[in-house]
């Protein structure tokens, strides 16, 4: 199951999902949520799509 934790300064959140594109949903909610990115730069997809575990 794809898992990805926030690299973010002080962010502590963690998630996983059944599929990848189910946890780039869950990704994209907490990047606007949480750090105010919607969308996702293009700069930080990447290092997004870098981190996702699989």
């Amino acid at each position: 199951m794809p898992s990805f934790e926030c690299f973010g300064k002080n962010c502590g959140f963690h998630t996983s999902a059944p599929s990848e594109a189910e946890l780039m949903t869950k990704i994209a909610e907490h990047a606007k949520t949480a750090h105010k990115m919607d969308p996702i730069p293009p700069d930080i997809l990447v290092k997004v799509k870098a981190a996702i575990k699989k």
